[in-house]
């Protein structure tokens, strides 16, 4: 199985527009692909109507079942807004840099296993790590206490913090180093099944050249998941 997922972070899309320009360039739906699409919380609902052929994710859930939490959405709350809602993201860099340590990273998957969601796990490094020649170590600080008590994701996406938003891909060669490393990590666990997934400046003319990668599962593609007809480009090419 093949995963590609459009998170359309904090983006205000014409839901309609953006069904008809895919629809127009992505015809035929495979068995063997599956097409997530993770809008904000107030879209779940429409766009869980108007994509029946699509799955539908989140993009973050709240560490809490309910309480005086002003702003944040439960994991309960998010299968109120779409009862087809199947997946939701954690860890992802955007929120970890705005204080998702890996405690609250653990905590919100742990939130979404109780309600039957299944967490996308976001793992990756900036350029001082990197720079620092301690990339390896600081993955698996991230898988580690990640896994620690039991917890595993459906998904784990690879995503390099230098290599996001920023249209540079990482290069073949450092995703290969490191999904050397998760490989290594959860065989380790006996959890070598858990799919691969890269996110980082993936567009339609890169989406050849990654996807070409072993061990690689799928892609989590931001900036070029806006726009309905680049997204379905994308699609084409799995």
């Amino acid at each position: 199985m093949k995963y590609l997922i459009a998170n359309w972070k904090m983006n205000s899309i014409d839901i309609q527009k953006w069904k008809n320009e895919f629809e127009d360039h992505y015809k035929e739906f495979k068995d063997s692909i599956e097409i997530i699409v993770c809008p904000n919380f107030i879209d779940l609902s429409e766009c869980s109507e108007k994509f029946p052929n699509l799955i539908i994710g989140a993009q973050d859930v709240s560490s809490h079942s309910e309480g005086s939490f002003t702003g944040q959405i439960s994991a309960k709350q998010l299968l109120g807004a779409s009862e087809r809602l199947k997946y939701c993201i954690v860890g992802h860099s955007e929120a970890r840099s705005k204080g998702d340590n890996n405690l609250l990273v653990r905590e919100k998957s742990e939130q979404l296993r109780n309600n039957n969601i299944e967490p996308i796990l976001c793992i990756g490094e900036n350029i001082e790590v990197l720079r620092k020649g301690k990339r390896d170590s600081f993955l698996l600080e991230q898988l580690n206490f990640y896994f620690e008590t039991g917890l595993y994701p459906k998904l784990i996406a690879y995503e390099p913090i230098w290599a996001i938003g920023t249209g540079q891909a990482a290069d073949q060669k450092n995703i290969i180093e490191a999904f050397e490393i998760i490989s290594n990590f959860l065989e380790s666990k006996k959890s070598e099944k858990i799919p691969l997934l890269y996110g980082g400046s993936v567009s339609a003319e890169n989406i050849e050249e990654i996807m070409s990668l072993s061990n690689l599962s799928g892609c989590l593609v931001g900036n070029s998941s806006l726009d309905g007809k680049e997204f379905a480009k994308i699609a084409q090419k799995f």
